[in-house]
């Protein structure tokens, strides 16, 4: 196994693009107005690899010729300034990310992916990979196939659109919209504005914030309806918005 490591000075928007096979890139906190790539692997592979600077960009790339590039187990590993903007395209390989980011857009194949945070907005895709999103501070947009995905902290407005993958969602306080086909949709603690789920055969299992007040309509064909919310005496503090509908998915409220 060989090493590569490159160091670039950047200024005010940082960012970093990304476009690789089957490798293992990692991306963690650096020092500020610094990006640092090191790339281990096998000479071969690492003989098809771009990594150059273009004003505050810095991309990594497998060269044309490079098709199966990181077959062996090559791992990429970017250190950057925290709220660096990030553009990603990647097969099988796993992308985890451990700064908190701005601006996102990731397409991922079969690999799973990994954010810590984000405060821009993210566009994400994924074909069977998971997607795991620790907190998101911004807009989010999410298309998956078969990954389930999961996020800790909806701060902002999400979409989200799965097909046979779980989708579990933490606490949410915007706007947030979900469609799945098979998959389950949770939602621990929803205290936003509006919330909109619909899916075919996945229940919806969804948790109220104390003191709302729902204005809801909620529509299932042959699956169950459940009501388990506690009713509060005080004065609603939040107002919302809830569209709910299933098929055969079973509805629950608490």
């Amino acid at each position: 196994m060989s090493t590569l490591a490159h160091e670039f000075v950047v200024g005010q928007r940082p960012e970093i693009s990304v476009t690789l096979a089957s490798a293992q890139v990692a991306v963690v906190e650096g020092d500020p107005g610094t990006i640092r790539v090191e790339a281990e692997g096998d000479d071969r592979d690492l003989g098809f690899l771009d990594v150059y600077q273009a004003g505050d960009t810095v991309t990594v790339r497998a060269r044309k010729g490079g098709r199966f590039w990181g077959r062996r187990g090559t791992e990429v590993r970017f250190a950057v300034p925290s709220g660096t903007m990030c553009t990603a395209r990647t097969a099988s390989g796993d992308f985890r990310v451990a700064v908190p980011l701005s601006d996102v857009e990731i397409a991922a194949a079969s690999g799973d992916v990994y954010l810590t945070a984000f405060s821009g907005r993210a566009r994400i895709k994924t074909a069977s990979g998971d997607l795991t999103i620790g907190e998101a501070s911004g807009g989010l947009q999410i298309g998956t196939a078969s990954g389930d995905v999961r996020v800790d902290v909806v701060d902002g407005d999400a979409v989200i659109n799965a097909a046979s993958g779980d989708v579990a969602i933490g606490s949410a306080t915007g706007t947030v919209t979900v469609k799945t086909a098979s998959g389950d949709v949770a939602i621990r603690c929803f205290a936003g504005t509006d919330l909109n789920g619909a899916s075919m055969s996945g229940d919806l299992d969804i948790g109220l914030a104390e003191g709302m007040a729902i204005d809801s309509d909620i529509q299932t064909r042959s699956g169950g309806f459940r009501n388990l919310v506690d009713k509060g005496t005080d004065a609603p503090t939040i107002e919302a918005t809830m569209h709910l509908v299933t098929m055969s998915g079973d509805i629950t409220l608490r």
